[in-house]
């Protein structure tokens, strides 16, 4: 609460605190300094200043001065007893509280990644009882890290976030089997709502169709993706067999009338269970005279206009003032026709130079890139915000919000959206273009596809080049 222009506490009906300022910090939050573990030390507040600290919303200008760094043009200064402090020391003071300085070591890179992040949200993380504890531990080798010590820790978000900046600090070794350990963990608790005989019939389908198809080639954030994926079917498939039991049916006598009942609906999640389905019936746990429906298929998308695509492209190449992150995504998917999950996956690994200038390798061919998309490559990955994920180095051409993992393609989606972009409709268009103009061996080389997919798509775009004389 605000009085008198200064946070005050407030008290539940109990008398206990439940909001207040963190003293010396300048940061308000909900978790009293007490009931920071002793390994953080309740005097966290003595540390960062003696005598409490309060937000003075307009204290006098000759105030504004920080007592560690001296500095008076920092916005956010706290008041430690007669003196203030600016955001980036108090800090820099929860800081070496629970990561102290040191020569060396595992956790220095993470160290030096957090003081130079946005100051207000990083501590309000940092101090958090959980995470303050958790990593003095760490600090002082008291505990060893690794990922069963995290998976120990209570589900927060937090945990998550810090497991993420340890992986991409190289304090902690990336762990690929894990996403999908914790997906297998996950369907088993998801299956308990099953009588014993569907569920162990649906682990059977998970173990022998659903998991060895996850662990694709490309790293593990292909894996949270697939995963991601095969949880949503997994819970349709629980809700398809969910409602054969509450019809008093088993799966091994379920009827036409009741597929025919589920799939009725023009909902595309409905249409995830016939994997399932159609897997039951390769093993015999399903009678071969039902009918599955087709593969579900969307509406046709309308493509976007070949003048309008082209005064894209234009603003593309010209417009400054665009985020050159989303310059080069929208090039590829309205010039090039790559998929979103092909681009999000774009590592510094994949830009090369030859000897015509920057090229990009686009699944099994190199792409040489004309500018300015070729100065705009080489300057990515760029940041975007100022959080402790963006201060740690990056591989991906498009990071995304958590540390060491790309954006994803829903977000890639929306950005260029933003921009004007409809990167469905574009890139069907450019595809259009791109069939009648590139023989399919090489246009399948470009879009990583087989060979036999991009005969499919030219003949499907009138592009047949069968019907073409072969040049001299």
């Amino acid at each position: 609460m605000v009085a008198g222009g200064r946070f005050t506490a407030r008290f539940g009906e109990r008398g206990q605190r439940i909001d207040q300022p963190l003293a010396g910090t300048g940061v308000h939050s909900r978790d009293d300094p007490g009931d920071v573990p002793s390994a953080v030390g309740g005097d966290l507040a003595n540390h960062l200043g003696a005598g409490g600290g309060e937000i003075d919303e307009d204290p006098p200008r000759t105030a504004r001065r920080c007592t560690d760094c001296g500095q008076a043009d920092r916005a956010g200064f706290t008041r430690t007893g007669d003196s203030w402090i600016c955001r980036v020391c108090a800090l820099r003071r929860a800081v070496d509280r629970v990561l102290p300085a040191e020569p060396s070591g595992t956790l220095q890179l993470l160290r030096a990644a957090i003081l130079h992040a946005e100051p207000l949200t990083t501590l309000r993380w940092i101090i958090r009882p959980e995470i303050a504890c958790l990593l003095t531990e760490l600090a002082a080798s008291r505990i060893p890290l690794t990922h069963d010590l995290l998976d120990a820790q209570p589900a927060h978000g937090g945990i998550d976030h810090l497991r993420d900046l340890l992986v991409a600090a190289g304090a902690l070794p990336a762990d690929q089997t894990r996403t999908i350990s914790r997906f297998e963990l996950e369907g088993q608790r998801m299956l308990a709502v099953l009588l014993p005989t569907h569920a162990r019939l649906v682990r059977s389908w998970l173990r022998w169709a659903v998991l060895p198809h996850l662990n694709g080639p490309d790293g593990t954030s292909d894996l949270i993706q697939a995963t991601t994926n095969a949880r949503r079917t997994l819970r349709q498939v629980i809700a398809f067999v969910s409602t054969l039991e509450h019809a008093g049916t088993t799966v091994h006598g379920c009827s036409q009338r009741q597929i025919d009942d589920w799939f009725s609906t023009s909902r595309a999640l409905h249409h995830q269970v016939r994997p399932f389905l159609s897997w039951m019936q390769r093993t015999n746990h399903l009678s071969r005279d039902l009918t599955l429906p087709a593969s579900y298929r969307g509406k046709p998308e309308r493509r976007t206009d070949s003048e309008e695509r082209w005064k894209i492209a234009r603003r593309l190449v010209t417009d400054d003032t665009l985020d050159p992150a989303d310059r080069v995504a929208g090039a590829l998917v309205v010039l090039y026709a790559q998929p979103l999950g092909h681009v999000v996956a774009l590592t510094t690994g994949h830009v090369g130079h030859g000897r015509e200038g920057v090229t990009l390798r686009l699944s099994s061919d190199l792409l040489d890139l004309a500018e300015p998309f070729a100065t705009l490559v080489q300057s990515l990955p760029r940041r975007r915000r100022q959080g402790v994920a963006e201060q740690l180095p990056t591989r991906w051409l498009f990071p995304g919000d958590r540390a060491g993992r790309h954006i994803s393609v829903a977000a890639l989606g929306n950005r260029l959206r933003a921009i004007g972009i409809e990167p469905r409709r574009t890139r069907l268009a450019a595809l259009d273009q791109l069939t009648k103009e590139v023989p399919p061996a090489l246009l399948a080389g470009v879009l990583g596809i087989h060979t036999s997919s991009a005969v499919a798509t030219t003949n499907r775009s009138g592009g047949n080049r069968a019907r073409y004389a072969g040049r001299t």
